[in-house]
């Protein structure tokens, strides 16, 4: 951005939200500050002086431990139903924008999941069927690795643009125009930490999709011993329960990337603020999961279920396959930035409520300010 755009755009802002900048000032690149600086000087605004009042309110929140901060933040006493209304009613108002901030984690991870599946094929062509296999112990760790590497890319992909989500939901929440370039700034200036952030996440969530799959396995051997016959369906939903309960005890750390993000937490400070906003939010997390989990495989999954219905008979062009494939990235697109969104708010609403600390000239909940002034 421009220091004439930068200009104009604190031309609009009142002055509690040009302190809100200044007292962050750290987090703007030189041209913003100028910018700032001129418009602050315009006003004839005491900036030293509030500034301070600013910091030292923050510095003191900060500082005090999530255990004395007294009321623990309300059970769900917003309706899930309204809550995920107003997620939408976000995501329709800058669709093309929150489209374009999920796409690149998509398509990386799909072209990750390919590519690793293809691998593992050709490691598992060389070897013999049944149990034979186990015995080639270098190939079965290859295997192993290259499945945890999609998964990792994957996750990795998706983190980012999370963070570029969260970054973009507060600017909307704050009055200001989200951009592309500048929600993803927020992720680029705290890389290192970010990072330690997206690892500890994918490492918790580890061993929380094993344990769920070893339950999978001990319900089908349990079926089995029980002569109990499983359709293929049944499968399917015992799979997908299991699964996302797993993942809903795991979102209790969902919140974890806005409060990085959004509020500057540490990594260690981000996950505990997490788990203690998200208690007794269940129902919340359960709808925002269900909405990307069931709404993903449906949206990826529908164009190969239409392409069913076309009959044997009827000869498809040679790139029709690469139609399909393109279309399912596409309906999970968008389908999964409300679950984002929904994680973003939710921190927002929760962090106004159960703050203690207050902006002394508005009355609002204290806040770093939004990253779209950092480009």
């Amino acid at each position: 951005m421009y220091i004439q755009d930068l200009a104009k755009e604190y031309l609009t802002k009142t002055d509690e939200e040009l302190l809100q900048l200044a007292a962050n000032s750290e987090q703007l690149t030189s041209d913003a500050n100028t910018a700032l600086t001129n418009e602050l000087a315009k006003r004839r605004v005491n900036v030293a002086e509030r500034v301070k009042v600013f910091r030292d309110e923050e510095k003191k929140r900060r500082d005090e431990p999530l255990a004395n901060r007294g009321a623990q933040p309300p059970s769900d006493s917003h309706r899930v139903g309204p809550f995920v209304t107003e997620v939408l009613h976000v995501y329709h108002n800058q669709f093309w924008l929150f489209v374009k901030l999920i796409a690149p984690a998509v398509i990386v991870g799909y072209i990750a999941v390919v590519i690793g599946r293809h691998e593992v094929q050709e490691i598992a062509r060389h070897l013999p069927r049944g149990v034979e296999a186990l015995e080639h112990k270098t190939e079965m760790v290859e295997m192993f690795l290259v499945n945890q590497i999609e998964y990792l890319v994957s996750w990795l992909a998706f983190c980012i643009s999370f963070g570029a989500i969260c970054s973009a939901v507060q600017q909307i929440e704050t009055g200001m125009t989200p951009s592309f370039q500048n929600s993803f700034a927020a992720v680029r200036q705290k890389t290192r930490s970010f990072l330690r952030l997206s690892l500890l996440l994918y490492f918790i969530l580890l061993p929380a999709v094993v344990a769920a799959s070893l339950l999978f396995w001990g319900v089908v051997w349990f079926a089995r011993q029980r002569h109990v016959h499983l359709s293929h369906f049944t499968i399917q939903l015992v799979s997908f329960t299991i699964i996302g309960l797993a993942l809903l005890v795991f979102s209790r750390f969902g919140l974890a990337m806005p409060a990085f993000i959004l509020d500057s937490c540490g990594v260690a400070q981000a996950m505990f603020r997490s788990d203690e906003l998200t208690e007794n939010k269940w129902l919340t997390l359960a709808a925002l999961l269900a909405k990307s989990l069931v709404g993903g495989y449906v949206a990826g999954m529908c164009p190969f279920w239409v392409a069913s219905w076309i009959p044997a008979s009827v000869s498809l062009p040679v790139w029709f396959p690469w139609v399909l494939r393109v279309a399912s990235v596409a309906a999970v697109i968008v389908v999964e930035p409300p679950m984002f969104i929904g994680f973003a708010l939710l921190y927002i609403r929760m962090s106004a409520t159960s703050s203690e600390t207050i902006a002394p000239w508005r009355g609002v909940p204290v806040s770093p300010p939004p990253p779209s002034f950092t480009t």
